[in-house]
């Protein structure tokens, strides 16, 4: 899909107490200003959605800017509510405003307050967006296999007449240490936002041609380094690897990559590496290890620019279920 790129223009407040006399920035080529003014923002704007938003986006001039200063209020404000996972009984609410407001005041929530919060925070600043559910990879042993549950929520905004997608739980809970926040997860382009998300409205995969649930079960579990790192997003479309001892895998990156690989038992997190041999054909590149357990095992692929040396961080970019007779 060609998707334009959007000018960022905004305007940014020095506050004096509460009263913010104006300053002007020019447009900027990234989100920094933006970020640095709703990190900043004083407590006191933010008691309700009303007040919280006509705060963020006053300065905005375009719909961009809005998306963008409500996105980093949230993601620098509202920390994903890990006890409330096995809990979700406390999540329970009568009205989508109220739970959204509960979340605002609680400063915490799951996928669903994300997604509801961010949408009331637009709409009071006048940019249309929704929430959406469906299903998302999240376990190494989906890999290959059904996602079974509707279990996640996430949003679609209109900026200038084109959607887009976002997903605010993710971004924070897959951010690295000392970062704020994955921007990874903001404003994904559709081709790879559906490699681990499937809407239950087959429409907002935003896609000329929408998949098939059957064909987004047989998908590997996919990390975002994989797309960072410059691998292509005609990803391999079958996550479970059926081998004989040794097992193949093909690859698309035009750029010069290092490789790990370990396997471990299914269901199991702590894997044993693997050597593995790679060999190039154009932007292919071609892996093959031995598989050292029979059975279901599961694969998984670290990668890194080749050349970096100066400090030896794999990133775990995919995992595959592997079965060995």
């Amino acid at each position: 899909m060609c998707r334009r790129i959007l000018p960022i223009v905004f305007i940014l407040f020095f506050s004096v107490g509460l009263k913010p006399p104006t300053a002007v920035f020019l447009p900027a080529d990234n989100y920094s200003r933006i970020d640095a003014y709703a990190r900043n923002t004083p407590d006191a704007y933010a008691r309700n959605i009303a007040a919280l938003s006509d705060y963020l986006t006053t300065p905005a001039r375009t719909d961009m800017d809005k998306v963008r200063v409500i996105y980093a209020w949230m993601v620098s404000h509202i920390r994903y509510d890990m006890a409330a996972v096995n809990n979700r009984g406390s999540q329970r609410y009568y009205s989508e405003l109220e739970y959204a407001n509960r979340v605002l005041r609680q400063r915490k929530g799951l996928c669903t307050g994300y997604s509801l919060l961010f949408k009331y925070l637009l709409k009071r600043a006048g940019v249309e967006a929704i929430t959406i559910r469906g299903y998302a990879r999240t376990e190494d042993r989906e890999a290959g296999n059904p996602v079974k549950m509707i279990d996640h929520e996430w949003n679609a905004v209109n900026i200038e007449d084109e959607w887009f997608l976002l997903d605010l739980a993710w971004a924070v809970t897959t951010a690295s240490e000392g970062e704020g926040s994955n921007d990874f997860y903001f404003l994904t382009p559709p081709e790879l936002f559906v490699s681990q998300h499937f809407p239950t409205d087959p429409r907002w995969q935003l896609l000329g041609q929408p998949l098939t649930k059957s064909e987004f079960d047989r998908f590997p579990k996919l990390y975002d380094p994989y797309f960072q790192l410059g691998f292509s997003p005609n990803f391999p479309r079958e996550g479970q690897l059926r081998v004989q001892g040794t097992a193949q895998l093909t690859l698309q990156n035009e750029q010069s990559v290092e490789y790990l690989c370990t396997i471990s038992r299914f269901g199991q997190s702590k894997g044993t590496e693997v050597p593995v041999t790679v060999s190039r054909s154009g932007l292919l590149q071609h892996l093959q290890f031995q598989v050292p357990v029979r059975g279901w095992s599961t694969l998984h692929i670290f990668a890194r620019p080749r050349g970096y040396t100066r400090v030896r961080k794999y990133d775990c970019i995919a995992s595959f279920s592997v079965y060995n007779s």
